[in-house]
């Protein structure tokens, strides 16, 4: 399986954060494969600083790839917990069983299934549509301590599916073809770029045109079924016996606050709400990235045993 190392995408994202945003990660992650419901998962992983407290699993959205959640991994691990970054089914490096039909589904079922193959605590945190996706993943799994979402954009409110599509105009045509010729929708493909405006991924224009333009991201072809299937996916309730915590950037253009905080108002769990001082939709800005440091250190001395 190809592996990071061997491709342009890490060190240019690794130098965009140095050079424009003062991060500067000390380390390249260990990569390994993982048979995950049959699924040949590629997935990043950073040792413990010190006794292990635990495991962190990162959840990517639908404009990443595990990597990219690097700049959250470092500071976790110095912590003394492990970190596992999955390339989820369709993206980044990971091969998907051959009967992977591009339903978002897989998702959560995929993140359980690797958060129930860990001992001890396990935290998911979920940048992206990837907070809701590790809500639906802690549903469904035995073994998660706490949830932690930058994000929690639910796609089946139609207003919000058309806010994240790429343009207006295309999320209402989507909306509709989806409902009338769901059959036919599904075949279609597109780059990834013309789906979602991935150019709000950052208010930087560099970073912004890396999501737009890299070859396992923006440039990277994908069915309109995944879309569709994320629309119409129904949680099994809104209950979530684990603590969540919702760390929304302050200044994402992408989704807007309000549409995480309707979401994480209709969630009955143990939850708290902040929302950073500043920073896009990866929130890699200062204050924001400080802050979202502060408050997963606090949500994971918590989750400890």
């Amino acid at each position: 399986m190809q592996i990071f190392s061997e491709i342009g995408s890490w060190p240019t994202y690794r130098t965009i954060l140095a050079e424009e945003f003062g991060i500067v990660l000390h380390t390249t992650p260990a990569e390994h494969c993982m048979t995950v419901r049959g699924h040949e998962v590629r997935i990043d992983e950073w040792a413990a600083s010190g006794p292990c407290c635990g495991t962190v699993i990162l959840v990517h959205g639908g404009g990443g790839n595990g990597r990219i959640l690097a700049p959250f991994a470092e500071p976790v691990a110095a912590l003394g917990w492990r970190v596992l970054a999955p390339d989820l089914p369709g993206f980044g490096l990971t091969r998907p069983s051959p009967a992977f039909d591009w339903d978002y589904a897989e998702w959560p079922r995929v993140i359980a299934a690797l958060a129930d193959a860990q001992t001890g605590p396990v935290v998911l945190l979920g940048a992206s549509i990837g907070g809701l996706t590790a809500v639906f993943a802690a549903q469904q799994s035995n073994n998660v301590a706490g949830v932690v979402a930058t994000t929690l954009l639910d796609a089946s409110v139609d207003q919000n599916f058309i806010k994240v599509a790429r343009w207006p105009w295309l999320g209402r045509i989507s909306l509709l073809s989806m409902a009338l010729v769901p059959a036919l929708v599904d075949r279609i493909r597109l780059p990834l770029r013309l789906a979602a405006p991935l150019g709000t991924m950052s208010a930087n224009k560099r970073m912004a045109r890396y999501f737009t333009d890299d070859p396992l991201i923006g440039a990277s072809w994908k069915p309109v079924r995944f879309f569709r299937t994320m629309r119409e996916f129904t949680p099994p309730s809104l209950k979530l016996d684990c603590p969540l915590l919702l760390v929304h950037p302050g200044a994402d253009a992408w989704t807007p606050t309000p549409i995480s905080v309707a979401t994480f108002d209709r969630f009955e769990a143990r939850k708290q709400f902040v929302e950073l001082s500043n920073g896009s939709h990866l929130p890699v800005e200062q204050p924001a990235y400080r802050e979202l440091s502060e408050q997963v250190a606090r949500f994971l001395q918590e989750s400890r045993c």
